[in-house]
């Protein structure tokens, strides 16, 4: 059949023996095939599973388009960083080539130089060997004008001046050639101090030099790996795609579910609202209720406090109880008892005593009971919220040992970069922090101790402009190693200093900023700092009243400058 379906013409059909139906326009039903309903469960199941995946395979499309950006970021930094150690390692190799040229010539000037003292020694000895002959001839010619006293007094001077010349000119050849002698010693000296920093610097820059292509080669090894790692993620979105296609039609299902479930939810915060409402209601019934019955309490005080008071005049006035007042009065109830108007004078009186005692309170019972139960209620609170403050003051106790132990395990690492720091900035000395004012760390104040070279140990407060100065950048470049941060802000911290220890602090500077885990701002008005930033920012005024933004890449001033050459 599968040989055979190529010939059909149009509209013709061909079946096998086993059910297997073949159509002239390529459509194959297989006799194994399952029925339409056996597909509807099928794909009605598939369904059902792609539903419960959708929200795993959406997180997954999330977190792969997160790694994804940023692994494109992390290349295009990495990529950045990778160019600036480029140009760093070129700027460095020229340099460590200049020194080298300048070694090569000072070696040069050094063996002339060398010549040039042989040559002034054997000047300096025939000088002086010649003054020996002069002073030796002198010495002939004065026994001669000792033996020749008689002669010619005119010849013996012009002879005499003769010799003196000579011996002027001598002695004057002898103090030229010393003078050139010390001249050179001067200027030797000063070559080899020279030399002496050049080697250094050229050390220096074989260090930086190492440095640079060390850094250059972990940064091929990442970048290399976060290429692998940026292909298998451009890769996994186009997985996602498929899946992404299938649970469209499902979402619009889904969305229509929300919708329905959204309006239920309305009308059950409709419901919850009114029973809300019902409830303040119901509350504002119990607080009156609670108010009224606060009242007739302190009204059947009143009334209890009055009986008591009528009982106790009673039995002071008549001795007797006020049960048994009616069997022991004498007044008879039939007679006349007096006129009208006293007796409704003792009525209206005997009315105003009855409503200020007021009425009786039928509840009183029920009400007591219902106050005892609150008040156990309360003092129910009051033992939870007693336990509740203890609990709460356990957590406080263990979190300050936590911040104790925190605190004192950061000041001891900030303590130990801070002295290396310290002793590096300043060629030497020793410094270390200390708390003080208090047992606690918590509670304690910082004070920093320093000893200068050739100083005595002290306080911060008591060292000069620059060596505070020299000391806080200590501290401050301590704490950022032991914590860093993406950004660190300086301001005009090398105002005081001079230009050797500028120096040093741009040398830590860059050393800390090599690491990449801070970016520095450096605000500076110095020179030597402005030329060891990689880029500068600053603010001119060409117009009057209109100030202008600049920005200057040094690092790529450098490379253009290395290109034009």
């Amino acid at each position: 059949g599968d040989a055979l379906w190529e010939s059909l013409k149009p509209g013709q059909a061909l079946v096998s023996k086993d059910g297997t139906y073949w159509r002239w326009d390529g459509y194959c039903v297989k006799s194994s095939a399952p029925d339409r309903h056996a597909q509807q469960l099928e794909q009605q199941n598939k369904l059902e599973s792609l539903i419960k995946k959708r929200p795993q395979i959406e997180k997954d499309v999330a977190v792969a388009e997160k790694a994804l950006e940023s692994a494109q970021g992390q290349r295009v930094s990495l990529r950045e960083k990778l160019q600036k150690t480029q140009s760093a390692m070129r700027a460095c190799e020229a340099g460590l080539n200049e020194v080298r040229n300048e070694w090569s010539s000072l070696r040069e000037e050094h063996a002339r130089m060398q010549s040039e003292i042989l040559r002034l020694e054997d000047v300096i000895a025939v000088t002086a060997q010649e003054i020996d002959e002069l002073e030796s001839a002198l010495e002939s010619d004065a026994k001669e004008l000792t033996a020749y006293e008689s002669a010619d007094e005119e010849n013996k001077e012009q002879k005499l001046e003769a010799l003196r010349e000579t011996l002027q000119e001598a002695r004057q050849a002898h103090g030229e050639a010393v003078r050139a002698y010390d001249i050179y010693v001067q200027e030797r000296s000063t070559r080899n101090a020279r030399m002496q920093a050049i080697g250094d610097e050229r050390l220096h820059l074989q260090n930086r030099a190492i440095r640079a292509r060390e850094r250059i080669k972990e940064l091929n090894e990442r970048t290399q790996a976060l290429s692998g790692k940026l292909e298998s993620l451009d890769s996994r979105p186009d997985d996602f795609e498929e899946d992404r296609a299938k649970l469209l039609n499902m979402i619009s299902e889904l969305e229509d579910k929300r919708g329905d479930a959204a309006d239920k939810l309305a009308r059950v915060e409709n419901e919850v609202a009114e029973t809300a409402k019902a409830l303040k209601e119901a509350e504002g019934v119990l607080g009156e209720a609670r108010e009224a019955r606060a009242h007739a309490q302190a009204l059947m005080s009143s009334m209890q406090e009055q009986r008591g008071a009528m009982s106790l005049s009673i039995e002071e006035k008549f001795d007797m109880k006020p049960e048994e007042l009616p069997e022991h009065s004498a007044i008879d109830m039939d007679k006349n008892l007096g006129d009208l108007d006293s007796l409704k004078g003792k009525k209206e009186n005997l009315i105003r005593e009855r409503d200020n005692i007021g009425a009786v309170n039928l509840r009183a019972e029920e009400e007591a009971a219902e106050l005892e139960k609150e008040a156990g209620g309360l003092i129910h609170e009051r033992n939870d919220l007693v336990q509740a403050i203890e609990e709460l003051r356990s957590g406080i106790q263990k979190i300050n040992v936590e911040a104790r132990e925190r605190l004192l395990a950061a000041f001891e690492h900030v303590n130990a970069h801070f002295q290396g720091l310290f002793v590096r900035l300043f060629g030497g000395g020793q410094a270390h922090l200390a708390l003080v004012e208090s047992d606690d760390p918590l509670n304690s104040g910082l004070e920093i101790f320093a000893q200068p070279p050739g100083k005595a140990l002290q306080s911060l407060s008591l060292l000069s402009g620059g060596e505070q100065t020299m000391a806080s950048i200590a501290l401050i470049f301590a704490m950022f190693l032991t914590n860093p941060s993406p950004i660190c802000v300086l301001d005009e911290i090398d105002a005081p200093l001079d230009d050797a220890n500028v120096d040093r602090v741009c040398d830590l500077l860059e050393e800390i900023a090599e690491r990449g885990e801070t970016r520095f701002l450096v605000i500076t008005h110095h020179r030597l700092t402005m030329a060891r930033m990689h880029r500068l920012y600053g603010v001119t005024m060409a117009e009057r009243g209109v100030s202008q933004l600049v920005s200057v890449d040094l690092q790529q001033s450098f490379d253009f400058l290395e290109e034009a050459a």
